[in-house]
């Protein structure tokens, strides 16, 4: 039998069934339960390293680009996403910002801009209202 391939989790199980314990949905955890979870964790670990290792064409080191990648480019990878991001330039982080700040500008304009507008109704609804009044 392969030794990476082991029925006993490499994972401490106590530790996963704190994690485990930790959410509020979850009252009791069983002792099976946690070796499966520690179990399934590691084969998880295993495939997302596997995959980033195979992204470093056959380098020696597995850098956190090699995951990151794997993770953009995976749909089942898709919830690591935010985790995970894709790593960025300064410059590259400057012009998202840019850009960012421009959209944000351009609908405050047009909030203002329909603010002004609907004010200006408003007045002349209530100078017509004063009207009325006046003709009663």
């Amino acid at each position: 039998m392969d030794a990476k391939f082991t029925t006993k989790p490499v994972l401490p199980v106590g530790r996963v069934n704190t994690i485990m314990k930790s959410s509020s949905d979850v009252e009791t955890v069983s002792k099976e339960s946690s070796v499966i979870m520690s179990k399934a964790t590691e084969l998880f670990i295993r495939s997302l390293t596997q995959e980033g290792y195979n992204e470093t064409n056959s380098g020696r080191k597995l850098d956190y680009k090699h995951l990151s990648s794997v993770v953009h480019s995976n749909e089942r990878y898709n919830f690591l996403r935010d985790i995970l991001p894709k790593k960025i330039t300064v410059l590259e982080f400057k012009k998202l910002m840019a850009a960012k700040q421009a959209v944000e500008r351009t609908s405050d304009a047009e909030e203002t801009s329909s603010d002004e507008e609907s004010s200006s109704e408003g007045s002349s609804v209530s100078h017509s209202s004063d009207e009325l009044q006046k003709n009663i």
